[in-house]
């Protein structure tokens, strides 16, 4: 006789089934893709990679002349050059027949070893009384391991591969030496593999959560035929995403600049300024794509407010071929302007904005011939067209070139030929004035995209080129300048690189930190000249509410500079309302040091003489 209480077996149903089914088929569509988009941005990785370890192993052998450093060169190059013949096999396959959760799995150990041999150089020759030597080691691994943790993240696995093995060694081989700068060094290694992958699994789960919200909005778009709702919700996650992801990235990409202007400062008549200007130039190549997702957000926010006026566009096409003629001739590639004596109703700076990404554009993918940028009467418009004869776009491509982050011919996300959002700025630029886009295009022949503009009767002419000065180390000496910032390394590499202009930098974490020093300062005769105050500081603080704080308490305006790396719209528009002027992270030392001069000098101007005294 059977207990009331035994389990009898319950058969699922089919509604049930289909849920467990789709659940598992959202499964493996977020691992496949998770490992396409690992293999398609890892080339770029592998060939900085392999450029980096041979530089790197060079200046050692230079320095050093050990053995071991040219068959370490060796080895290192090996599994580069293995890895990179891994991503050429797998590119050339047939989509059909591409199998990225196998060739991943082959690509972490890759990676892996890769990253082993970055940790065993501290081991095989670490350069015992040699700090130059040890600091660039140092540097070296923690910016490869952060440079490439962008690459990794969509992959768990590979973050881990890619973190442990090369930071493990290095803490462990300078806790080994013994002496107390290198044991506090190796702590600061150990404690910087734990953030490291903190932040590196933070953001894989982020894009993991992202692809499931996005796949699970598909499946519901397909049952419920509202595709176009699910579309531009996505779209707005993705804003979202790259918002927070951006601010992330910022922060830290902020500090390495900063404190690479301070190193090429400090290195200017050292033969060593070589490597940092190398280091410089990778950093200038992510804030140029910084840049971009920012001129976005700004377009998205509805910050950027037209100034509509009569122009002469002889005007705006001498500039544009002042910018880029010389790119052309390096190309070795026609560049013509023929304008014709036409004026216009039109933001001059935002048509030479829209105008510059559409050259940019044509001089990147065209090999041969030229470009040609004309001008000429349409009805009552004047239509201007972008000519190029590059390879040309085929006809099932032309609705996507306009989209965010799409490159045709670029499927496996080639960083050197950019982001791909030129002409997703072009797009918004557009529909803000109003401006109706054309684009025809013959494969193999060229194309040409046309905007139509609204005519104009002359007015007067302008002279925009004017000079800007810049700021020179030391020339703010006399100023009194205060940071604030929520974070430590944030603070510290802007008061290391700011002093080299400045010679009295104070710094504080909040808003009462700020309130305190500053009170104190005053009091003994030392007032604050400006403040520079991050956006979003600790829990529910901001910049703003600090400045408003510090000036009621003492007493008097203090000029004010906002730095910032939040994009999202919101954000965006309030930093923008406020009327200070705003900083995006990452800021050159050279563009912050401007700002403090401007501002002051707009300060000393709007001050009346007795608040002055």
């Amino acid at each position: 006789m059977s207990s009331l209480f035994e389990l009898q077996p319950t058969a699922l149903t089919g509604q049930e089934i289909d849920s467990a089914n789709e659940t598992r088929d959202v499964d493996n569509r977020i691992r496949r893709e998770q490992a396409h988009t690992l293999l398609a941005g890892n080339q770029s990785f592998s060939v900085s990679g392999f450029i980096l370890a041979t530089a790197f192993g060079l200046v050692f052998w230079w320095e050093e002349r050990q053995s071991v450093v040219a068959i370490w060169i060796v080895l290192m190059n090996v599994s580069q050059a293995a890895r990179l013949l891994l991503l050429r096999h797998y590119a050339a396959t047939p989509p059909a027949s591409q199998d990225p959760l196998k060739t991943i799995r082959w690509l972490c150990v890759g990676i892996a070893i890769t990253s082993a041999g970055w940790g065993s150089a501290p081991w095989l020759f670490f350069p015992v009384g040699n700090e130059a030597l040890t600091a660039l080691m140092m540097v070296v691994l923690l910016g490869m391991v952060s440079g490439g943790l962008a690459s990794v993240t969509p992959y768990r696995p590979a973050v881990y591969c890619l973190v442990v093995p090369a930071l493990t060694g290095l803490a462990t081989a300078m806790l080994s030496f013994g002496d107390l700068p290198r044991i506090f060094l190796g702590i600061c290694a150990a404690a910087y593999i734990v953030m490291t992958l903190k932040f590196g699994l933070h953001q894989n789960a982020v894009l993991e959560s992202s692809m499931r919200i996005r796949l699970e909005r598909e499946r519901l778009a397909a049952r419920l035929e509202e595709q176009i709702r699910v579309v531009e919700q996505a779209s707005l996650e993705k804003t979202r995403f790259f918002a927070s992801a951006s601010h992330d990235l910022r922060q830290p990409l902020h500090s390495i600049g900063l404190l690479g202007s301070a190193l090429i400062y400090s290195l200017e008549r050292d033969a060593d300024i070589k490597l940092a200007e190398s280091l410089m130039r990778c950093v200038d190549s992510l804030e140029s794509s910084f840049s971009a997702m920012l001129d976005v957000s700004k377009l998205d926010a509805g910050v950027i407010k037209p100034e509509i006026r009569a122009v002469a566009l002889s005007e705006v096409f001498q500039q544009l071929q002042s910018v880029f003629s010389a790119q052309a001739q390096n190309q070795d590639l026609a560049l013509r302007f023929r304008t014709g004596n036409h004026w216009v109703r039109i933001d001059p700076a935002l048509l030479e904005r829209i105008l510059s990404n559409l050259l940019h554009n044509a001089l990147k993918f065209t090999q041969s011939g030229g470009v040609v940028v004309v001008a000429r009467r349409r009805g009552t418009g004047i239509s201007v067209e972008v000519w190029d004869t590059g390879p040309g776009i085929p006809e099932h491509e032309l609705s996507r070139i306009f989209d965010e982050f799409y490159q045709v011919g670029n499927a496996e996300r080639d960083r050197s030929r950019g982001l791909g959002m030129g002409l997703a700025i072009v797009r918004r630029l557009a529909k803000l004035l109003n401006l109706p886009v054309q684009v025809k295009s013959l494969p193999g022949k060229g194309t040409v995209i046309k905007l139509l503009l609204p005519s104009s009767a002359p007015g007067p002419r302008t002279h925009a080129n004017s000079v800007q000065h810049r700021s020179l180390p030391g020339q703010l000496s006399a100023l009194r300048v205060l940071i604030v910032d929520d974070e430590e390394s944030v603070r510290a590499s802007m008061v290391s690189a700011l002093r080299f202009f400045v010679s009295r930098v104070e710094s504080a974490e909040g808003i009462d930190s700020a309130l305190e020093m500053s009170l104190r300062l005053e009091a003994a005769g030392q007032p604050i000249d400006i403040v520079v105050t991050d956006f979003r500081l600790r829990g529910d603080e901001d910049g703003l509410v600090l400045i408003d704080k510090l000036c009621a308490a003492l007493g008097r305006q203090v000029p004010a500079l906002l730095v910032t790396g939040d994009t999202a719209p919101e954000r965006v528009r309030r930093a923008q309302a406020s009327g200070i002027p705003v900083l995006y992270k990452p800021v050159r030392i050279q563009s912050l040091a401007d700002s403090i001069r401007e501002r002051i000098a707009e300060h000393a101007v709007s001050t009346p003489a007795q608040e002055i005294s």
